[in-house]
């Protein structure tokens, strides 16, 4: 253990007292006795020999846990059971027992027990493959988690060979006044096997929502592959086609969503615009969609595949859309091998395709209501307009050089070992390069759609 000041002190004057048991018989004064004494214990304090480490260690913050310009090594330790569990098809998503370290240079969180699960649908793996990981936190004082976290969430970034889009996705996000979680990056080892570089993603739990509202969260809903038709708010917690992801305790029902629904019936489209401020926050919503759209984010709620998000809602039953499953966007397109064609999905439209299908699929129904009404879309243009402002005024295309040259080491310790995964490696910056393309063609064709439409 190492010694701090105050314990410098401390354990010098004990060792003082100590010695006055003893009787002097070098014949020296007590007093110059004490004080050698002192002087030795201070020195062999000054050069380490009294501490257990030489290398102090500091405890990390959520700041070096959401640090993008850091990696962060993530050591799991899992026991015979556990790592039975992840691979197997039926249980990889039963949370399981396991010991976490994370560490950055000399500061560390020590081993902390925790409970980690597999995450996933198209890309889901089993644990000796390449996995997402979810991992809770043990509950301390006051029902939190280790430095107030209750859940971690680590990506692996398996359908975006960029390893970027997640990352820059919510980092415009954010600057675009859209909650939306903060990134990190992390090196992940399971029982000492290295798994590669993971993008460490804040979770959009109730810590995440006490950090970015004033107000109470009642509900945390998940959309996956849910719109707000009726019909939509049935089951329970675990149950229908929006799960509960936190509020089911007090407030065990889906009220405020069957609300929200029923407002999306209203067939007057003035009165619609004007009713949304009643049961979700309009602003938020608009520049939601314009931020999906910027990024290309096919696999959002404003895409056709209707897809990754969450509805968040306070006691007033007013909703806040969260961003969720940016990895697919970009347009990087999947469905082929080619490198750099891109997918470019269309900005204003009711309908879309994804990267590996060529039929038109309908978007999400508050994003083509409000397209087909002139006020609600000029307010989306405009929120377009500021969104391909952003992009340059906090100048996103330096930030993903940046994030580039920060994970380009761990990247090339993963795939630089051999011909076949340096080819990937080569892939890897290949996309990053179209990445780049992209930002630049979406900047000219938002200029292009605003000329179209009369937006200033």
């Amino acid at each position: 253990m190492w010694l701090n000041e105050d314990q410098t002190t401390a354990g010098s004057d004990a060792a003082i007292v100590g010695w006055n048991r003893f009787e002097d018989f070098s014949g020296a004064p007590l007093g110059l006795m004490k004080r050698i004494i002192s002087g030795l214990l201070a020195l062999l304090l000054s050069v380490g020999l009294l501490s257990s480490s030489a290398k102090a260690t500091t405890p990390l913050t959520v700041a070096d846990i959401y640090n993008p310009a850091k990696i962060l090594r993530v050591d799991l330790s899992l026991p015979k059971d556990s790592v039975e569990s992840l691979n197997n098809q039926q249980t990889l998503k039963v949370y399981v027992p396991g010991t976490l370290t994370m560490t950055m240079g000399t500061k560390t969180s020590g081993a902390l027990d925790i409970k980690v699960r597999l995450k996933g649908a198209t890309s889901m793996q089993k644990l000796d493959l390449t996995p997402s990981f979810k991992f809770r936190f043990k509950k301390g004082p006051n029902d939190l988690g280790y430095l107030g976290l209750r859940r971690m969430t680590l990506n692996a970034m398996t359908q975006d060979t960029t390893k970027l889009h997640e990352y820059a996705a919510y980092a415009l996000f954010n600057a675009a006044g859209v909650p939306a979680p903060k990134t990190g990056w992390a090196r992940v080892y399971v029982n000492g096997f290295d798994k590669g570089l993971y993008v460490n993603i804040e979770t959009p739990d109730e810590t995440f929502m006490s950090r970015r509202f004033r107000d109470i969260t009642q509900h945390i809903y998940e959309g996956a592959g849910s719109d707000f038709w009726m019909g939509e708010d049935t089951g329970d917690n675990k149950t229908g086609n929006f799960l509960v992801d936190y509020g089911w305790k007090v407030t065990p029902n889906k009220y405020d969503l069957n609300n929200l629904i029923n407002y999306t019936y209203d067939n007057n489209k003035a009165s619609w615009y004007k009713g949304l401020t009643n049961v979700l926050d309009r602003t938020e919503m608009i520049k939601f969609f314009a931020v999906e759209n910027f990024i290309g984010h096919w696999d959002g709620y404003s895409g056709p595949d209707i897809n990754n998000y969450f509805i968040r809602s306070n006691t007033q039953g007013k909703f806040t859309f969260i961003p969720w499953g940016t990895d697919q966007t970009f347009g990087e397109n999947l469905a082929t091998w080619k490198v750099s064609d891109l997918f470019e999905m269309d900005m204003l439209s009711e309908k879309s395709n994804i990267p590996w299908m060529s039929n038109q699929q309908w978007r999400g129904k508050l994003y083509v209501q409000c397209i087909n009404y002139s006020v609600c879309k000029t307010a989306y243009l405009q929120a377009l307009k500021n969104v391909a402002a952003k992009a340059l005024s906090m100048n996103l295309s330096g930030k993903l050089t940046a994030a580039a040259k920060t994970i380009d080491p761990a990247l090339v310790a993963r795939y630089g070992g051999n011909m076949e995964a340096m080819k990937y490696l080569d892939t890897i910056h290949l996309e990053q390069s179209s990445m780049q393309l992209f930002l630049t063609k979406r900047q000219k064709s938002v200029a292009d759609l605003l000329q179209q439409n009369n937006i200033k």
